[in-house]
């Protein structure tokens, strides 16, 4: 369901870019304009375009892309003669911009619907080892990650099957985790046992994260890196619970014309999960006032329990339209869709 409601938002979205009359017009038959889009993924974004479960996703998406068109920070007013669709395609190399659009070789374009995740990060790239680490976990809270997997493979009957040690696990030990673990719930035994494990991960990554941005040029380049403040400016189309998001991220270098960057602080959270909070103050020289942009990181099993390793999962919890370098598109209205 997530990956056909993400192909339409993305490619309704490029057709609301194009002039069309009407919807219904747009999805006669695929615009020349659009590529990197086969024949069968368009029959079944026009198919799920007309199901109950996507209409309103739809809409939303199509509407926006009409207001990029329109908007003077957008396209003024001039439907491109091509649109690239990235799909599922992922782009070499570490924290590209997230571009989903790309709109007449120059305008990019990222499509942002229901989802507060700013980045998805290997733990030691985020947080500032100097090595790739393995496993976060075995790392950071060794004695509290070997006690909950020494419960579960006691619980599932595994000893004879797993190695005794959790930094030992290869590949087809996890898949024999996760089917194990599928559908089933934490005994109390392991609910405690996971319970400190979470504690002393987010105890232990918050401080291993402080120790390695020790500048004021540190802290403010992580605070770019989480935001997906880079090299190029682009856009944001999307949606969130308050409405309609649309807008012009801008470069570090336009962001410091406006923005001082003044501190940003990391503690370990108390979710149900690993999880590091962090917060970035900077000052608007327009309104000379302190602006505080919150967010937190997950760090959590990829795809269930003992699955993969854990990744690092960066949230924003301050609305988009609030953070600093976060500009709304001029010429449009700033009227909310209910979504």
């Amino acid at each position: 369901m997530a990956s056909r409601r993400t192909e339409v938002t993305e490619l309704a979205t490029a057709v609301g870019m194009l002039g069309f009359l009407s919807p219904m017009q747009a999805l006669e038959r695929k615009p020349k304009a659009l590529t990197e889009v086969e024949a069968v993924t368009w029959e079944r974004f026009v198919e799920s375009a007309d199901k109950p479960q996507f209409r309103i996703d739809f809409a939303g998406a199509y509407r926006n892309g009409q207001v990029f068109m329109a908007a003077k920070d957008g396209l003024r007013g001039r439907p491109p003669l091509i649109i690239e669709w990235k799909g599922s395609h992922r782009s070499p190399g570490q924290d590209q911009l997230p571009v989903d659009l790309r709109v007449d070789h120059v305008y990019l374009v990222s499509c942002k619907y229901a989802s507060k995740i700013l980045l998805n990060a290997s733990a030691s790239s985020l947080f500032g080892t100097n090595t790739e680490i393995r496993d976060w976990y075995d790392h950071v809270a060794p004695k509290e990650h070997q006690a909950l997997y020494d419960i579960v493979r006691k619980e599932l009957g595994l000893k004879e099957f797993l190695p005794p040690f959790v930094g030992d696990l290869a590949r087809h030990h996890r898949d024999e985790l996760k089917t194990g673990l599928a559908n089933r719930d934490w005994s109390q035994e392991c609910s405690d046992a996971y319970s400190q494990l979470v504690g002393a991960v987010g105890r232990g990554t918050s401080e291993i994260w402080r120790e390695s941005l020790r500048s004021k040029r540190q802290k403010e380049a992580m605070l770019w890196r989480m935001l997906r403040i880079g090299s190029a400016p682009y856009f944001v189309l999307g949606s969130s619970r308050s409405g309609s998001i649309r807008l012009r991220v801008t470069t570090p270098w336009d962001w410091r014309r406006r923005f001082e960057f003044r501190d940003m602080e990391i503690w370990a959270g108390d979710a149900g999960q690993p999880t590091v909070n962090w917060r970035g103050t900077v000052k608007d020289h327009l309104s000379s006032v302190d602006i505080a942009v919150d967010g937190h990181i997950e760090i959590r099993w990829s795809h269930g329990r003992f699955a993969q390793p854990p990744e690092a999962k960066v949230y924003l919890d301050t609305p988009h339209g609030d953070v600093p370098g976060y500009v709304h598109l001029s010429g449009t209205t700033s009227e909310r869709l209910t979504l």
